[in-house]
């Protein structure tokens, strides 16, 4: 007889990110998105990257950071017609969010 444990993914991110790279995920997302923004003069990804990038006041972490935006990420490779982008975001939304 099949528990209900049994049926559970080898990963469970309710209780770890044990055999997940979510470091490397969320490398490559924001590589990402900053591909498809750097150079625009756009006030929300300039305030996103801030965000990541503080060193005092409002800081982020990744995964916060990416959690917090997932719609506005989404948009994002919508607009630039990006599947692998939103592949990846996916990903992240189902192992890590």
């Amino acid at each position: 007889m099949s528990t209900h444990r049994d049926a559970m993914p080898s990963s469970d991110r309710y209780r770890s990110f044990k055999g997940i790279d979510f470091d490397g995920q969320a490398a490559r997302m924001l590589a990402r998105i900053r591909l498809h923004t750097e150079g625009e003069d756009d006030a929300f990804w300039a305030y996103f990257f801030r965000r990541r990038d503080a060193t005092s006041g409002m800081h982020c972490d990744d995964q916060l950071l990416l959690a917090s935006f997932v719609n506005q990420i989404r948009e994002l490779f919508e607009a630039r017609e990006d599947a692998l982008g939103l592949a990846w975001l996916d990903q992240l939304e189902e192992e890590c969010f």
